[in-house]
């Protein structure tokens, strides 16, 4: 590593990091470092999502999973800019848990010739200069661009530019509000893929951190990866995921390092590859992950080459180093239809769902054009845009039976409390608490013992015919088994 390169980098960040803004208001961002908020129901001892990966036993039963849903008003986000002639790229969308303010991040170049150019995936990069623009907005519908002027006054004043790099390429700005790092220097992360134009030991995915979201200093660590990559942080425990790209043969795949401390990090490894159930064209172009009711949940991109186009897929994990995609492998989000504003690609969000009332809305990167296509001949109206969609709360991946069937969880430890089902039935749904292994179901708590319930909710409470509440059984090792005719279930929460 040129050191002096290195040094002049990071103080040309700490210099950004001093200019002053213009038009804008700072945040309680940079404040005095509080404890994270309170759960939205503090009252949630546990909750257990009916995904593929929890599930043991079952009998006419299957996978359900819900196709995400594009409102009328998508894109939310087009392109207007002089400085956004690629369009509104890839980024990641948070709403503040400090605020509630909606923060979009995300990245976009100008016509700039840099120092050369480089091939990366049959384009050639070094035209233009790559920056990163901060959008906001108070319900995430109707969003503004704060007149910052950090950068680049002279060409576009009143810009919303908050990061640039001297680059051949700069792609997928990935961002993070860190309630964790007791540091208020260090609230906001961000890794984003780059290729240095005159220090090769600056190429892969570069760190960087802030006390605003808005003026970033690079840590000085690179991860080795090519571009299309995305940081999650698991706000349970703190702990830093960097999902990376590199290539198995011919084909992009997805690899994962993790780190405690933002600072060390783990050597990647493998987490998706092409199987057998795949064919030649079969990518694995980027990933994101979230949890939901106490799951980790993760959307895969695929992109095809024979087509060009790009989809997602949903993904789980039980200790987020070991992944696996559904055994359906179902298309959850899709292109639309040829002409509409994402016809060429629906690109994953950088950023987890964002629950707003009943519903998790997932900010995506829609083009109208595929991949090495240009399908909308430079149309500037159809340049790459923000767009999201949704599903109900927790209502993303369940189970359905057929007839009269069921199924059963893995074992876990029981927390106590009163139980509740998300669930859709016409007919009548029992639930039974079981014991591990071959164990059959605990007195008190049989199906027969169950009160019957039925209808359409999101928060059903469950009873027995002597047991009001799961406090007899905390402790202990239980599954929960449901029974009943053409039942979609999703979750179930344990509260006080």
């Amino acid at each position: 590593m040129n050191s002096s390169r290195r040094a002049f980098i990071q103080n040309t960040s700490l210099l950004a990091a001093a200019l002053p803004l213009v038009n804008h208001r700072l945040t309680a961002a940079t404040a005095a470092f509080t404890p994270p908020p309170p759960a939205p129901n503090s009252d949630i001892l546990r909750e257990i999502l009916f995904s593929p990966g929890f599930i043991t036993e079952k009998k006419n039963c299957y996978d359900r999973y819900e196709p995400l849903r594009k409102p009328a008003q998508n894109p939310v986000l087009r392109a207007e800019m002089p400085w956004e002639k690629a369009g509104v790229c890839w980024g990641s969308v948070l709403r503040s848990p400090r605020d509630g303010k909606f923060k979009f991040f995300y990245s976009t170049d100008f016509p700039g010739a840099q120092a050369g150019a480089v091939l990366v995936d049959n384009s050639m990069q070094g035209k233009n200069h790559c920056v990163v623009c901060y959008a906001e907005s108070d319900d995430g519908l109707t969003w503004r661009r704060p007149a910052l002027d950090l950068f680049f006054q002279k060409e576009f004043p009143g810009n919303n530019i908050i990061l640039t790099w001297t680059s051949y390429y700069n792609d997928a700005p990935s961002v993070i509000e860190d309630l964790h790092d007791p540091d208020p220097q260090r609230r906001y992360k961000l890794m984003m893929f780059h290729i240095d134009t005159r220090d090769s030991d600056l190429n892969g995915c570069c760190l960087f951190v802030s006390p605003d979201g808005l003026r970033w200093t690079f840590t000085g660590t690179v991860l080795p990866s090519q571009d299309a990559s995305c940081l999650w942080q698991d706000r349970r425990t703190g702990r830093y995921y960097a999902f990376l790209k590199d290539r198995q043969g011919n084909h992009r795949s997805r690899m994962l390092a993790h780190s405690d401390d933002f600072k060390t990090w783990s050597e990647p490894q493998w987490i998706f590859t092409p199987d057998h159930g795949d064919h030649a064209g079969t990518h694995f172009y980027n990933q994101s992950a979230f949890t939901l009711c106490g799951r980790t949940l993760g959307f895969l991109n695929l992109y095809d080459l024979t087509t060009q186009t790009t989809w997602v897929e949903l993904i789980e994990s039980g200790d987020n180093h070991h992944w696996q995609r559904m055994p359906s492998r179902p298309h959850l989000l899709q292109p639309g239809a040829p002409g509409t504003y994402d016809s060429g690609g629906a690109y994953v969000g950088l950023a987890e769902p964002i629950l707003v009332g009943d519903e998790h809305r997932y900010y995506y990167y829609a083009s109208a054009d595929r991949h090495d296509a240009a399908d909308t001949g430079g149309n500037p109206a159809q340049r790459p845009a923000l767009a999201f969609a949704t599903f109900r709360k927790n209502r993303l991946v369940g189970q359905q039976t057929e007839h009269d069937g069921f199924f059963a969880t893995l074992p876990f430890v029981c927390p106590g409390g009163r139980l509740f089902l998300n669930f859709i039935c016409s007919g009548e749904v029992t639930v039974a608490i079981k014991r591990p292994g071959y164990g059959g179901e605990y007195p008190g708590y049989t199906t027969a013992d169950c009160t019957p319930v039925t209808g359409d909710h999101l928060r059903r409470e469950i009873v027995w015919k002597t047991q009001p509440n799961l406090d007899a059984l905390k402790g202990k090792n239980i599954r929960i088994k449901i029974t009943g005719r053409n039942v979609v279930a999703f979750s179930a929460t344990f509260e006080r």
